[in-house]
């Protein structure tokens, strides 16, 4: 005896396509992440989203997420770093000595040192950087207490190895391009 079967696809468009062949009763299985459950003849089918791979994003711009629309109920798709940008970005305040390192998803660098003195921001890989990020001094001191920023391994800003803002009350604004480093 041949058992039938139902075979779902998920695609990258918010649709759900189903291909079914079989005749009930039969046996209905998800396989990958897809789950099926049956209560009262009826069959729900859904995701068990623990099958999923849980290595880290490389590029945030090329990682298409689905997003489950509630105001048109449907499914939209959307890459995870315009997911991100689109919500509030962290202000980082940094008030001591240095060096400190950028987080991935740092909208606003504020340099306001308790103490004066010369300090170097270390950018986190561009791949991973959620957001573009303004860096200010805050405390209007660059001029005599250099801020100076380091791409992240052999990346660049704008093509150099490092940005000094060398002014009093100068800033800079930075977007990621992954795999390259920062362009202003």
């Amino acid at each position: 005896m041949t058992v039938a079967s139902l075979k779902v696809r998920v695609i990258r468009t918010p649709v759900l396509k189903a291909k079914v062949l079989p005749r009930f009763p039969s046996n209905v299985e998800g396989s990958g992440f897809i789950t099926v459950v049956k209560a009262n003849g009826t069959y729900t089918f859904g995701a068990d989203y623990t099958g999923l791979d849980e290595t880290p994003f490389t590029d945030p711009a090329n990682t298409i997420i689905a997003v489950w629309d509630a105001t048109s109920e449907s499914w939209k798709q959307t890459t995870l770093s315009s997911l991100v940008s689109g919500s509030s970005q962290i202000e980082q305040h940094i008030t001591a000595a240095g060096p400190v390192a950028i987080n991935n998803n740092t909208g606003i660098v504020r340099v306001d040192q308790t103490v004066g003195a010369a300090i170097t921001l270390t950018m986190p890989a561009a791949a991973s950087k959620t957001c573009p990020v303004l860096i200010a001094d805050w405390k209007n001191d660059a001029g005599t207490n250099n801020i100076t920023i380091t791409p992240n391994g052999i990346e660049k800003i704008q093509g150099l190895s490092s940005w000094t803002i060398g002014g009093d009350g100068g800033s800079i604004f930075l977007r990621p391009i992954s795999g390259v480093g920062y362009v202003i």
